[in-house]
């Protein structure tokens, strides 16, 4: 099987990433788990040495694109990433099992799929679906969204019941396979904290001629808190800012994946 990085953003998510043990259990396996901690914690630092994941610590707070390219970044930088090798962009409140990991690895070479979500669940026991793929939004929609909290672009999984194409996906959850994700430049770094996922489905859709694959058939739980975005609160600010860069300049990346030079900072 291809190498496997899985890309953990920390933001002061120790606790969670201790309690759920999924670094640490994927860690064991044949996989490269990296975490990159912009919070600084003393506990997570430790935590990573005694269980094999690499530790990263940024100079400075960076959104979430940003932070998955750095970890790119540092890992070919010091290990090397080859075309057929998979990125798997993974949030440190989601729980999945190493076996869980594999066999998707191994389901989306079978199908020559670059770009990979799962279902995800907000319930260890499965039983409450994470609405976490959609169709792409029209203004309208994040106008309904944002006033009345009724998003029309959701999927409902509950009628999809093998591989299927859609638009794009939280990420959350994100495999992506590494000439794609060389070929994208990474996630566009002119978003922050929000709309960078969707940018990346759709870049990858409409430039690349990428499909992005649900896969219903493997599960993990989704354990989210969601930030507050009441009007004037930092969270509205970003989102609203993401999402009107989306629909003004999708596809106009604000800056690049560094892929044959070094960063100051990796």
């Amino acid at each position: 099987m291809s190498k496997v990085l899985i890309a953990v953003v920390s933001h002061g998510h120790f606790d969670k990433i201790s309690e759920l043990g999924a670094a640490a259990s994927l860690a064991l396996t044949s996989f490269d788990v990296v975490i990159l901690d912009n919070f600084g914690e003393t506990e997570l630092e430790a935590y990573c040495d005694i269980h094999h994941v690499s530790y990263i610590r940024t100079k400075q707070s960076k959104g979430f694109g940003a932070n998955n390219n750095h970890i790119y970044d540092f890992f070919n930088k010091n290990t090397g990433i080859t075309d057929d090798d998979y990125v798997l962009i993974l949030n440190p409140d989601v729980l999945i099992t190493p076996e869980e990991v594999t066999a998707l690895v191994e389901t989306a070479q079978a199908n020559n799929d670059k770009l990979v979500t799962i279902n995800l669940y907000t319930d260890k026991g499965f039983q409450n679906f994470d609405n976490s793929i959609r169709n792409f939004p029209s203004f309208m929609d994040f106008v309904k969204s944002f006033l009345f909290g009724v998003n029309p672009s959701l999927i409902d999984k509950s009628a999809v019941n093998k591989r299927k194409a859609v638009d794009w996906a939280a990420g959350s959850f994100l495999l992506v396979r590494a000439d794609l994700y060389a070929e994208l430049g990474g996630f566009d770094e002119g978003y922050f904290m929000y709309c960078e996922d969707l940018d990346l489905c759709w870049r990858a859709k409409h430039q690349h001629g990428t499909q992005l694959y649900y896969y219903p058939q493997f599960k993990a739980t989704h354990l989210a808190q969601h930030a507050n975005r009441k009007i004037f609160s930092k969270h509205f600010y970003w989102h609203v800012n993401s999402v009107l860069r989306y629909l003004l300049f999708k596809g106009k990346p604000k800056s690049r994946l560094l892929r044959n030079e070094n960063r100051n900072d990796v």
